[in-house]
């Protein structure tokens, strides 16, 4: 199985970067305005994109807190089902903090794969901004 990996560093402690990882709300302020769903392992956090007839569905898999954040794709398109993402949000030696994206269990790397990792390296910034500024700016604001 394929898996998207991104390491981004985020100047903010990693109790802020988990807020904006564990939540809706938190979803709501990097990804998608239109997120929604209760908290917690278990529950399970609709996100709607424009132009998209149906919701991307992410069960909340992990939570530790401060440290890491995982989800399954439990309803979108075919290629995202049964994919998991995951945050683990961890420091250096010299104490810097970064969080480590994996998107994996992906059956191919043809048709949506390349724009889907691209995506993501376009998305993730948001998540950066909102830790480090409390800047709620979603790439999907509708």
């Amino acid at each position: 199985m394929a898996a998207i990996l991104l390491r981004m560093p985020v100047e903010a402690e990693a109790k802020k970067i988990y807020e904006g990882l564990a939540t809706s709300d938190g979803v709501k302020g990097w990804w998608s305005s239109r997120t929604e769903g209760p908290d917690g392992v278990g529950s399970v956090m609709k996100v709607s994109f424009p132009d998209a007839p149906i919701t991307f569905d992410f069960e909340v898999t992990e939570e530790t807190l401060g440290e890491r954040v995982g989800w399954r794709c439990l309803a979108g398109p075919p290629e995202w089902i049964g994919t998991d993402v995951t945050f683990e949000i961890g420091s250096d030696a010299e104490g810097s903090t970064s969080v480590l994206f994996r998107h994996d269990g992906w059956k191919t790397t043809e048709e949506s794969f390349p724009f889907i990792a691209y995506s993501w390296a376009q998305i993730l910034p948001r998540l950066k901004k909102l830790a480090e500024s409390d800047g709620r700016d979603p790439f999907f604001n509708f």
